[in-house]
């Protein structure tokens, strides 16, 4: 569980990103304004590149991919690079599929209880995010960084914090674990997904 967590970072980042989405910012913001900003877009298309710098490696481990979050529907997080692996996480499941290989259903019940959790980000519950996390928001000229510090098990266990940080959009996500691992997400290509989905992309949410 805990292993399995640890790895969770870019579908983490995944999840988090929506917080903050790619409206324009008129900067400092405070708290209660980001909050407005939450749900403003329904659909959201991104890219990532993701480096892993685990602690006796001397060089990161790197990915790159997309990523597709629809409100109400989920998350699909598609790694192109160094394999394919898609995963996809619902309010009633989470699932993923390496290179052409068959879906394979996640099924347990700590992981979907985890699952539900990182899905109330997407609609600005901010009552269920500080049940789980510690905030820490700043904003000024240079731009703004939210760090989340989990409070509960098991995810208090697994990583030291969540920081966010950016500008007119989302563009960095550094993930501590308890471990001294680290991992970078910046994200690029912030584009906005027209719904309804194309047939293909509501496969990416199928029961």
């Amino acid at each position: 569980m805990r292993r399995w967590l640890r790895g969770m970072g870019g579908w983490i980042c995944a999840c988090l990103w929506l917080m903050m989405p790619m409206g324009a910012w008129a900067l400092p913001m405070t708290q209660a304004e980001v909050r407005e900003l939450l749900s403003a877009e329904p659909a959201q298309r991104a890219r990532f590149e993701q480096e892993k710098q685990v602690e006796g490696l001397a060089r990161p481990l790197t990915s790159s991919g997309e990523l597709l979050l629809v409100r109400g529907q989920g998350l699909w997080w598609h790694q192109l690079q160094p394999f394919e692996l898609a995963l996809s996480l619902t309010a009633k499941r989470m699932s993923q599929q390496v290179m052409q290989g068959p879906v394979q259903v996640i099924d347990n019940p700590q992981l979907l209880q985890f699952s539900s959790m990182m899905l109330a980000l997407f609609g600005s519950d901010e009552q269920t995010l500080t049940r789980y996390f510690a905030l820490a928001f700043q904003s000024g000229e240079q731009g703004w960084s939210l760090v989340l510090t989990p409070q509960v098990a098991p995810l208090d266990k697994v990583f030291a914090s969540l920081t966010l940080s950016g500008g007119k959009q989302l563009d960095r996500l550094v993930i501590a674990d308890r471990q001294g691992d680290e991992t970078r997400i910046r994200f690029s290509h912030w584009q906005r997904v027209t719904l309804p989905l194309s047939a293909e992309e509501q496969t990416h949410f199928a029961p």
